[in-house]
């Protein structure tokens, strides 16, 4: 676990630096308090074509669109600054694209067509950004199995009910020992230190409020450590009995918060449901050009309905692995349906993929027949 990184990168956009010491030397951050000129000219000098097209099919209010652009400015600043800095790599942030993965997690990858496949291979460092009352701040980090998360949050926007909502009563006893005058502001640091872990395990506080439990704050260095309890452990169960450090620091009217933690190849587990729709989200792809009528539904049978070929089925579990980075016995799945002459349906190849992550027992047999 390391300390936000101070290293702002100069430019005509308005920023400011951290009052955090740099720990991590493979790390960049970016604040922006401003545009350098009129949003529609900026997205046109530094999107990709792939995000001007993004941005420009946004609607709704006008706020968030703008959120939006000044985050992925300021996120291609910090990755530009990071490759130039630590790998030598000098890309234009219309070569640098930022897309969310499934859970939403911002991803850095070369926007096509690609200089070379080399700019590919390196272009991977790890990402994390926020933005609050007009202000956006990102967080890259050259490592990419690192588990990054950065947040911010204006002093001014609080509610008078928030710490019973986002508090135990543990968490609200480590307020209330606080004297009073720092009560406010390190209600909002120990709120941001969940944010922030949620981001590096790329889930949010999808799993609850109180399944990121504050056990310290340290008034004198800033840090607030946080523990993962129910739904999160769950999610991730490398970290039980693991201490995650988060460094937070105040400035401007802004608490800030950041973590990046590097410890192998720690992944939060997906859940039944996140597997079932990252599988037919791929099944949209993959099926988007053929000539099949009715939607993709979890019931969907491969080979009988949505017409698989044997090929087909290799380029889904190749993709199934390749996302999910674990070995799984397909060939052993494919060849039993082969030999037993069944389809298989969304539902199941979920089941088999949720008991291969390691998924609790009782949540589906992979080889249950298809009735």
């Amino acid at each position: 676990m390391h300390a936000l990184t101070s290293l702002v990168k100069d430019s005509s956009v308005t920023q400011a630096r951290l009052p955090v010491r740099c720990l991590w030397p493979g790390s960049v951050c970016v604040r922006l308090d401003a545009f350098p000129c009129e949003p529609n000219v900026l997205a046109d000098m530094i999107l990709s074509p792939a995000e001007r097209e993004h941005w420009r099919s946004m609607r709704g209010v006008e706020k968030r669109r703008r959120e939006w652009l000044l985050c992925r400015w300021a996120a291609k600043q910090a990755v530009q600054l990071l490759l130039e800095r630590d790998l030598d790599l000098h890309l234009s942030p219309t070569e640098i694209e930022i897309v969310p993965d499934p859970y939403g997690r911002p991803q850095v990858c070369a926007a096509p067509p690609c200089r070379a496949a080399t700019v590919r291979e390196r272009l991977q460092p790890s990402l994390s950004i926020a933005h609050s009352d007009g202000t956006a701040i990102a967080l890259a980090v050259l490592d990419p199995e690192a588990l990054v998360g950065i947040d911010l949050e204006s002093l001014t926007h609080r509610r008078e009910d928030f710490e019973d909502i986002a508090f135990s009563p543990d968490e609200r006893s480590l307020l209330a020992a606080l004297p009073r005058d720092l009560r406010r502001e390190w209600s909002l640091r120990m709120w941001c230190a969940k944010e922030a872990v949620g981001k590096a395990l790329g889930r949010g506080l999808s799993a609850g409020l109180l399944a990121f439990h504050i056990t310290r704050a340290a008034t004198t260095s800033g840090i607030v450590e946080v523990e993962l309890r129910d739904g999160a452990l769950e999610q991730c169960p490398q970290l039980r009995g693991k201490s995650l450090r988060v460094y937070t620091a105040c400035e401007s009217n802004f608490v800030f918060s950041s973590i990046i933690y590097q410890q192998g190849a720690v992944r939060m587990r997906p859940s039944r449901q996140e597997i079932l729709d990252y599988l037919l989200q791929k099944m949209g792809e993959l099926t988007a050009d053929w000539d099949y009528p009715d939607p993709v539904g979890p019931e969907s049978k491969l080979f009988t309905e949505l017409g698989f070929e044997s090929l087909d089925a290799v380029v889904l579990c190749t993709a199934i692995q390749e996302h999910y980075q674990t070995p799984m016995p397909f060939a052993e799945l494919l060849a039993e349906i082969g030999q037993q002459q069944r389809d298989l349906s969304i539902n199941e190849l979920t089941d088999f993929v949720d008991t291969h992550l390691g998924g609790p027992a009782g949540t589906g047999s992979a080889t249950r027949r298809v009735q």
